[in-house]
């Protein structure tokens, strides 16, 4: 069953109270704009800004009344927005792309990105000895279906050399991911780095027993995840898009200045998150796949299309699309914040 989270009236007010208080504008009688949010991934670290900016009451000072569900994958908010339920999403820029190529329809567009290179790796045990792509021949793999890594996991085999059967793929939930890799049940598994490592050590296992091959570091170029509005959305509620990207970009903001606070926020929406556990993920995801030198120096969220058509040509002969879609008509970056509120790191 899916989990949706949005605010009760009290904590509602109380959001209200908390904008007013750093200066954001009071919000009149008018009736606040719906806005069905589908996240990538369960909550914690990786959904943090979007918590922060629901709990903290920086969307209902927008004016909206967002209601955030939790995701099993970017893949899958890629389709999940095809279906009417959902009005924006983080989904994986790659998958946008082919989802556009196969199926002859822009499911969503892509407003903001937010890591600029995927953040996919493979994770492996060290005494196993998998230190290089050639070392995966012969090995099986876990991932759910829906996993982003392995959507694009062909594309990571041909630039190093390795055959569209040198593999083999066993299908799993993802939480039984990491167990599996960790049982010894499976050789490697695919997956993002923060949420990869640490479920890991989660697990028991040791930081120093475990090995990464990140796709960016062998020969794979691709931009990762980006918040993404529908089609129908975008023309409908232009402003609820730009205020949905003001808020989260203030929700990255808090959570770069106060690491700890967003952690607790994260707490009191999901009970069951480990504090330790949570700090370290949000740590690697704010240092090494938000903040790039790129975002550092021009702010979070725009595209550069010629090097996202790059991407999508090298997907396209691996994957074997059936069309090759324009990064422009996958791309619409009207809604952004202005450059100055996108300065995350500034401080």
């Amino acid at each position: 069953m899916s989990r949706v989270h949005t605010l009760s009236r009290r904590q509602f007010s109380a959001g209200l109270a908390a904008a007013a208080a750093v200066g954001l504008p009071a919000l009149a009688q008018a009736p606040l704009t719906k806005v069905r949010y589908q996240l990538d991934w369960r909550f914690e670290a990786g959904t943090i800004p979007h918590i922060v900016a629901l709990r903290k009451g920086y969307f209902a000072a927008e004016g909206l009344d967002v209601s955030l569900t939790v995701g099993i994958g970017a893949a899958a908010t890629v389709n999940r927005l095809t279906t009417g339920n959902f009005d924006m999403g983080t989904g994986d820029m790659s998958s946008l792309a082919e989802f556009a190529a196969n199926n002859g329809q822009v499911p969503a567009k892509a407003v903001m990105v937010l890591y600029e290179t995927t953040p996919a790796a493979v994770f492996s045990l060290k005494k196993s000895a998998i230190a290089k792509p050639a070392d995966l021949k012969g090995k099986t793999l876990a991932a759910p279906i829906t996993d982003g890594a392995r959507r694009i996991f062909p594309l990571f085999a041909s630039a190093n050399g390795l055959g569209p059967n040198d593999v083999k793929w066993q299908t799993v939930d993802a939480a039984l991911r990491e167990s599996m890799l960790a049982r010894g049940q499976v050789d490697a598994i695919s997956g993002y780095i923060a949420s990869g490592l640490m479920s890991l050590q989660r697990l028991g296992v040791k930081p120093e027993d475990i090995a990464t091959m990140r796709f960016s570091d062998y020969g794979v170029p691709l931009y990762g995840n980006a918040v993404m509005a529908t089609p129908t959305f975008l023309r409908e509620q232009p402003n609820a898009v730009a205020g949905y990207l003001r808020a989260l970009t203030r929700g990255y903001k808090d959570a770069l200045m106060d690491r700890n606070g967003a952690v607790a926020l994260l707490k009191a929406h999901e009970p069951l998150a480990v504090d330790a556990i949570e700090l370290q993920r949000l740590r690697i995801i704010l240092e090494d796949e938000i903040g790039t030198a790129a975002v550092r120096k021009n702010g979070i969220g725009q595209f550069d299309l010629d090097r996202y058509q790059h991407g999508i040509d090298a997907l396209a002969k691996v994957l074997e699309f059936k069309s090759v879609p324009k990064a422009a008509d996958l791309v619409d970056m009207k809604h952004l914040p202005a450059a100055p509120a996108r300065m995350i790191f500034a401080a």
